[in-house]
């Protein structure tokens, strides 16, 4: 059998800044004039909130095709690493986690809502919930998987996902039955869907308009705005870790995993840390007496078109060349020594020059960020009004430059 690409080692990066069609220093300042220009320009335009307030309801129960899928994925996910012998790059599993589920289907979502909400895996049995208040299980579960992913050696190893996936079906699942929480207060990969499903472009005329109220109107459940930071500091820890900057900056400790682990939580201390001083810099300055963790949970939607961008930037590669081999992979789903569709190779058909790939990752980054000071913008106006709404911003323009900047360099940079 032959696979020409795994999940272990494809990189993001376009290869060599000698290899980009202007010269990367003009790129990093275009970019982040676009960001200052866009930040001036609702300064001038924008001087009144227009995004409606409306009520949010989240959907929990699903439906029965929805369940018997929703089983099969759940059994692709556990029983290959538990009764097959199958290796990371020809199991079906590492694929349907870190590239359906992880990148796919939230991308989908763009098109066709939350579609993970209707076979939600880790949903299957029912459960007698309440109102959803909290998201602080769902951050720490995500910030485990994440961590799982990005510094564990093994993430690819069926064995090891299967293990992943049944202490994440027990904690959800009892939290769920016993204490009454809903799904998407629980189930880090529910939410995650969940919160890219808002940026759904399919919705009713105006288009924009009601996008970007759509993500406006995200629900206010507490701990909302870490999950959403913990997305964006995750995939900056995954982007930097994989350049040279990085591993010539702190040499063989990379391969460290206690090394690792501390930068993964550092450079998400610091993203949050950074965010929460962008709030407590807009009250000082508005002087307005309200409370710091009210305003950070109220500018946490502001963050959600960044951590899209970095996310869709970072993986679109693995979605659009290793989503290829699933005929290969699904040959022998469970490892077990079927040959279900007989295909004994496959060849990855890269469709799209690294230039092209980049420029599309570049359109998206800068979208994301454009849309984040758009709607922070529109928020402070409706908090602090429009005189006070540029000062009380210019922290968090400070934080979404160096956030466009951090991400075209890792996008940019082998």
């Amino acid at each position: 059998m032959k696979l020409l690409l795994t999940l272990d080692n494809f990189q993001h990066g376009i290869g060599s800044v000698g290899d980009l069609p202007i010269p990367f220093e003009t790129v990093l300042n275009v970019s982040a004039l676009v960001i200052v220009l866009t930040f001036v320009f609702l300064k001038i335009s924008w001087k009144q909130s227009v995004l409606i307030e409306k009520e949010v309801i989240v959907e929990q129960k699903l439906p029965i095709l929805g369940k018997v899928f929703g089983g099969l994925i759940l059994s692709l996910l556990i029983l290959p690493g538990f009764i097959g012998n199958e290796e990371a790059k020809t199991s079906i599993t590492p694929l349907i986690i870190w590239v359906f589920l992880w990148i796919g289907v939230p991308v989908l979502g763009l098109i066709f809502g939350d579609i993970y909400a209707k076979f939600n895996p880790l949903s299957l049995f029912p459960s007698v919930e309440e109102k959803a208040s909290t998201v602080w299980v769902a951050s720490g579960l995500f910030l485990g998987l994440t961590w799982f992913e990005l510094v564990w050696r093994k993430p690819g190893n069926p064995t090891h996902i299967g293990t992943v996936f049944v202490l994440l079906l027990l904690v959800t699942t009892g939290s769920r039955i016993l204490l009454g929480k809903t799904s998407i207060e629980v189930d880090p990969l529910h939410l995650l869907h969940h919160l890219y499903a808002k940026l759904r472009f399919t919705v009713s005329r105006p288009v924009y308009k009601n996008m970007l109220e759509n993500i406006a109107n995200l629900s206010n459940f507490k701990g909302m705005e870490y999950f959403i930071l913990l997305m964006i500091g995750t995939v900056t820890y995954d982007g930097l870790r994989g350049t040279t900057f990085w591993y010539n900056l702190f040499g063989s400790s990379t391969l460290d995993m206690g090394f690792s682990t501390f930068a993964f939580f550092g450079i998400n201390i610091i993203i949050i840390s950074s965010y929460r001083f962008a709030c407590w810099f807009a009250l000082k300055v508005s002087g307005e007496q309200q409370d710091l963790n009210k305003v950070s949970l109220l500018f946490g939607h502001t963050m959600l078109p960044i951590a899209f961008a970095y996310h869709v930037t970072h993986y679109l590669s693995l979605l659009l060349y290793e989503s290829q081999t699933i005929l290969y992979r699904l040959n022998d789903p469970y490892g077990v020594g079927w040959n279900l569709f007989g295909v004994e190779e496959i060849t990855i058909n890269y469709f799209l020059t690294p230039v092209g790939l980049w420029g599309i990752q570049v359109f998206v980054t800068l979208a994301g960020h454009m849309l984040s000071v758009i709607l922070a913008h529109d928020l402070a106006i409706k908090l602090f009004g429009h005189h006070q709404s540029d000062k009380t911003q210019y922290i968090f323009l400070l934080i979404t430059v160096g956030l466009t900047l951090q991400a075209l360099f890792v996008l940019s940079v082998p």
